[in-house]
């Protein structure tokens, strides 16, 4: 038999599995290990808008700031859900101020086109920014770094793995577990790079914790009752009190597609021609008084043409 490398096929196999654990333990490592706080940020730093960044990202920080425009009255909401500008509202922060002005070119702006246009702006996205350098978030470009750094060693195992299934191709060797190993390796990778984790430092997961049990560290939510826009920087649209605007801030569901019914064509057209009959006879109005032909005839009422 031959030992390519001077490595059995199962002793290769074992080897690949024991690889496979440690580099799948240093990705994991990687992703996870401890975020360390630099320090130096004053008590009090944070603000609203700030905690729904850390909870939800730039949507959340839009969903907050709706929020706080309707409590404050600047929006006012319809019956459907969709929400209006009432007068020249003033505001000073950079968010508030692309809600209004979104807002203002419409006469009804619906909450989910609101929220996303707004969102996909850069006034939300400078919130992020400003926390990695105030390290309650890791820098986006940092975890991207990681999820590379991470999948490295998985990387170079399934390219040695490659070189030998191929070498096993030339000299006809079984490579059916092999093939199995590269696959989940594959998948792995995949999996990995794909979902990024949580870019909360300690300190951002700590200040998370504070503002959910209370403990704001921007002032807010000190009286101990927490206002809309509080719910919703902490748990989205869905916290919202109001249940019609909860309901219309959510964003639309893909339509299920029905089952076509197995109908023949001659049943098909009694109940098409059934139902121009009941459209056209139902009303008050004779429908054979003008056109010359009534409903049991093949052309419709009023000569307009079959329903």
């Amino acid at each position: 038999m031959e030992r390519p490398w001077g490595l059995s096929g199962p002793e290769f196999l074992e080897l690949y599995w024991i690889g496979l654990a440690v580099s799948l333990a240093f990705a994991i490592f990687v992703r996870v290990r401890p975020r360390g706080s630099r320090g130096g940020v004053p008590a009090g730093a944070l603000g609203l808008l700030d905690i729904a960044y850390l909870t939800g990202g730039p949507r959340r920080v839009v969903e907050a700031s709706v929020a706080g425009l309707i409590d404050s009255g600047a929006l006012v909401p319809a019956r459907n859900g969709s929400v209006r500008l009432v007068g020249t509202p003033v505001a000073h922060h950079p968010v508030d101020q692309a809600v209004l002005a979104d807002a203002k070119r419409y006469r009804y702006r619906t909450l989910t086109l609101l929220i996303t246009s707004v969102a996909e702006q850069d006034a939300p996205r400078a919130i992020g920014r400003r926390l990695s350098e105030m390290d309650y978030l890791v820098d986006p470009h940092l975890v991207k770094r990681r999820l590379r750094t991470g999948v490295l060693p998985m990387a170079v195992l399934l390219a040695v793995g490659v070189v030998r299934w191929v070498n096993g191709l030339l000299i006809s060797a079984p490579v059916g577990w092999l093939t199995l190993q590269l696959a989940l390796t594959g998948v792995l990778i995949w999996l990995l790079l794909k979902a990024a984790p949580s870019t909360r430092t300690a300190k951002g997961r700590e200040a998370v914790a504070k503002a959910r049990a209370g403990e704001f560290t921007g002032g807010w939510g000190t009286t101990g009752s927490a206002n809309a826009a509080e719910l919703v920087a902490l748990n989205g649209f869905d916290g919202h009190p109001d249940i019609v605007l909860r309901a219309a801030a959510r964003p639309p569901s893909r339509p299920r597609s029905r089952p076509k019914a197995r109908t023949s064509s001659a049943g098909y057209a009694a109940t098409s021609y059934g139902a121009t009959n009941v459209s056209s006879c139902g009303g008050a109005s004779s429908c054979s008084s003008s056109s010359g032909s009534s409903c049991g005839g093949g052309g419709g009422c009023g000569g307009g043409g079959g329903g």
